[in-house]
């Protein structure tokens, strides 16, 4: 009965997702088996995918082949790829970036739109705590999304949210299907182990049994936050970049405290700026400058703060950057060179190409330039949501001193081509399209 429950929820978490092929990511763990074992029982179109990342010697070919012989009882494809950490003290976020990099490649190669993980009920809560320890805001106790893009064209789900752990390990039980235990798991050097093996028992223990369900129910509050803030953002923003953030005094001090440390803190972070050095009190006591205006004083990595009626100014001085490729006008059909790089507008297609709608432009004449502070855009694939470029920028895991260097094609309404990553939505080919324009972007010789 218990197990027939839990697949009636899986179900209903995939929802639309059911009638598509999936890629599942397999490590060999408890929770990314009970996810194949239990998709393959609701009958889906389905492709396994390992990674082994290179630092675990037998151990790891052992979980290999563990998943490549569970594929194939299952008569499922099977993918095994292969990375090797180039910088130890950033293992866990590099390894994180080059995993969710392979599974969309295999994604596209099997024409597959849809990436699955085995996140659990469990790592959402060890996800909020942790971010909780660190000093997160609104936005962080939201915790794991149950999807988002990877690349165009391929999106991360993640059906077991609300599942737990121990009714995944019970249904394998059930089953008789075993897996593999990862000995690096109960490192407890690692914050992530010490949250799951020794804080969280001992707050369930000493605090409160039901910790975890106090966790889940405050991200669930928190979730809707989001664009309520991006909203605040827009309405207090004059200039955003890497040198200034300069913000409308008026629209913050029409928000509650708590808001706008949030506010500022969110266009610190699209900003670029690094926010290792700065602790809640650095935070409060911008806020609280606001109540203070006019007022100036300096805080860490040689920030100075200017607060008067009108503004409230931030200026990074110790930060130089480089002068940026001015503008140029982009004819259709034309070809200009921006930087190193050389693009072309034309009504042929080649090799690698966009093409977009001419119809759909807005204006007789594009323009190339380097991004700017505040820059949106409603990036292909997302159904026409808009979202600020450091975001975009940040999940196609393009570092931050190389952003400046992206050549955008604008038209009179935006962003048309953030060049070698996506067009927007509203340009895309469809239908009713009639006459095609094709973007072209190469290397200058």
């Amino acid at each position: 009965m218990q197990q027939a429950g839990l697949m009636e929820r899986l179900e209903q978490a995939l929802g639309h997702d059911r009638g598509r092929g999936l890629i599942v990511a397999v490590s060999g763990g408890s929770d990314s088996v009970g996810l194949l074992c239990m998709l393959h029982d609701l009958g889906l179109r389905l492709s396994v995918a390992h990674l082994d990342h290179g630092t675990r010697g037998d151990a790891a070919k052992a979980d290999a082949d563990f998943v490549a012989e569970l594929a194939d009882r299952l008569s499922l494809p099977f993918h095994l790829g292969h990375w090797q950490p180039e910088r130890l003290a950033h293992f866990e976020s590099d390894a994180r970036k080059a995993r969710y990099a392979w599974l969309a490649e295999i994604a596209r190669k099997r024409g597959s739109e849809l990436v699955a993980v085995g996140h659990t009920r469990d790592d959402q809560a060890e996800t909020i705590l942790h971010r909780i320890l660190r000093g997160t805001g609104f936005r962080g106790l939201a915790g794991i999304p149950r999807r988002r893009l990877l690349v165009e064209g391929v999106t991360l789900i993640r059906p077991m949210l609300d599942v737990s752990r121990e009714e995944i390990r019970n249904y394998l039980a059930s089953i008789g299907q075993t897996f593999r235990e990862d000995v690096t798991n109960r490192d407890l050097n690692r914050t992530r182990n010490r949250i799951r093996h020794d804080l969280l028992p001992k707050l369930e223990a000493e605090y409160n049994p039901a910790i975890r369900e106090a966790l889940i129910r405050l991200s669930k509050i928190s979730n809707g936050w989001d664009s309520h803030l991006d909203l605040q953002v827009d309405a207090v923003t004059i200039l955003a970049d890497e040198k200034r953030i300069v913000l409308r005094t008026e629209a913050l001090l029409s928000l509650s405290s708590s808001i706008r440390a949030e506010v500022i803190r969110l266009i610190w972070k699209r900003a670029g700026w690094p926010e290792r050095e700065m602790n809640s009190a650095n935070w409060l006591r911008l806020v609280a400058s606001l109540d203070a205006n006019p007022t100036r004083f300096s805080i860490v990595g040689g920030i100075e703060v200017f607060v008067s009626s009108d503004e409230f100014r931030l200026t990074r001085s110790s930060v130089e950057v480089e002068p940026q490729n001015p503008p140029v006008s982009l004819a259709i059909p034309g070809e200009v060179a921006w930087g190193t790089v050389r693009i072309r507008a034309s009504f042929d297609p080649s090799e690698g190409c966009e093409a977009i709608d001419l119809d759909r432009l807005q204006g007789n004449v594009l323009t190339v330039r380097a991004p700017i502070g505040g820059d949106r855009f409603e990036p292909l694939g997302l159904g026409g949501h808009s979202r600020p470029l450091n975001d975009f920028f940040r999940g196609r895991n393009v570092p931050r001193e190389e952003r400046r260097n992206v050549p955008i094609v604008c038209d009179n309404d935006g962003i048309v081509w953030v060049v070698g990553h996506r067009i927007a939505e509203r340009v895309k080919r469809t239908e009713g399209t009639q006459r095609l324009l094709y973007l072209h972007a190469a290397t200058c010789d």
